[in-house]
């Protein structure tokens, strides 16, 4: 119980947060630091996928941005379902 859930990260993961963020929602990376409370440099590795961001992070990050996680990361969504279908979980 003591090990955190991460998401797993790749480079292009989080492309959909970076949009969101800079175009839509017009938040800076110190915004969304301090509203998921990690340095700005913590929260720009993991946007960069260098760094996986907890569970606990990505849903403080949808709530900042006022939408379901699911949207927030759409890819980490689809390849979890993916992933538990193919192991009979879903």
């Amino acid at each position: 119980m003591g090990k955190k859930q991460e998401l797993v990260a790749n480079p292009t993961q989080y492309a959909e947060l970076v949009y969101l963020r800079k175009n839509i929602k017009k938040f800076n990376a110190n915004d969304m630091a301090e509203a998921v409370g990690i340095s700005t440099e913590t929260y720009l590795r993991s946007e960069r996928g260098t760094r996986e961001f907890t569970l606990g992070e990505a849903v403080r990050i949808a709530n900042k941005l006022k939408m379901p996680v699911s949207e927030v990361f759409p890819k980490i969504f689809d390849l979890n379902v993916a992933f538990l279908a193919t192991k009979g979980g879903g």
